[in-house]
């Protein structure tokens, strides 16, 4: 059990040989805890309770209380999802697909807390990244950051393929996206939520989606390419579109690229700058 945002609690199997269950369900995914739930560690059962929070007076606070402390920050946004995920969960044994995945998110955390993110979630197959810009758009080497993230999550993710043995490598797709978002522990007293909320966030995820179907890996926002730069070595190794997604009404411009490129041009420009 671990707390990845204030106040809220998370059950990850970290590829546990008997699995993990959740009143009673096996745990495959990352799953927040509530309180009174039930935890199976093989044979053992242990019932999580959240302890209550005070106010100022000294009084639990109600649990109809809702604090909203909304920020707008600039931030920079990552979702990657695993391709083909239910074709996955039904080629293989369930305890196999908990301790891959369970591997998976644990490893996507550190990655992610080493990089600077503020905040990270998983949803189901998916898990998304969270950077503040405090007031200022993200220069060349903050985006190289977001980057080399994203391709330290990916060569791990194709390493699963060996570590259990499974049928075919796991492949994941992304979206990155930069935009204005508002960021904040709204909801419930008892369950407050820290994620970034707006057209910003959505957006990430409507462009991770855009690479299924494209023949590329990665999906990269207008303002996320722009600080890359103008180096013409950038618009080699990316591909210029225009792609509807889903929500929106007008298209919107996207830069395409494959994991083999995005290393390439990394890897390029690093050589160019010693």
């Amino acid at each position: 059990m671990q707390e990845l945002q204030p106040g809220k609690f998370y059950l990850i199997d970290l590829g546990s040989r008997n699995g993990s269950t959740l009143n009673g369900r096996r745990v495959t995914t990352c799953v927040e805890l509530h309180d009174g739930d039930s935890v199976g560690c093989g044979k053992i059962t242990l019932v999580f309770h959240k302890p209550r929070e005070e106010s100022a007076t000294g009084r639990p606070l109600s649990g109809d209380a809702t604090l909203s402390l909304l920020r707008r920050r600039l931030t920079t946004v990552l979702v990657v999802d695993i391709r083909d995920f239910t074709a996955l969960s039904c080629q293989i044994e369930e305890e196999l697909l908990a301790q891959t995945i369970g591997t998976w998110f644990r490893k996507l955390g550190s990655i992610f807390r080493r990089s600077g993110s503020v905040t990270e979630k998983y949803i189901g197959d998916a898990a998304m990244a969270v950077w503040v810009h405090e007031d200022c758009i993200p220069d060349q080497k903050q985006m190289w950051r977001v980057l080399k993230t994203l391709l330290e999550i990916q060569e791990f993710t194709a390493s699963l393929q060996k570590q259990f043995s499974l049928p075919s490598p796991i492949r994941i797709g992304a979206g990155i996206n930069i935009g204005v978002s508002a960021i904040g522990n709204s909801g419930p007293q008892e369950n407050p939520d820290f994620s970034p909320l707006g057209e910003s966030v959505n957006a990430a995820f409507r462009l991770e989606s855009s690479t299924k179907n494209s023949g590329f890996d990665v999906a990269l926002g207008r303002l996320a390419f722009d600080c890359l730069g103008v180096d013409p070595n950038v618009v080699r190794h990316f591909k210029n579109r225009i792609v509807e997604l889903k929500g929106y009404e007008l298209p919107m411009e996207v830069y395409l690229t494959s994991y083999s490129k995005l290393r390439d041009f990394l890897v390029g420009d690093q050589v160019r700058g010693e």
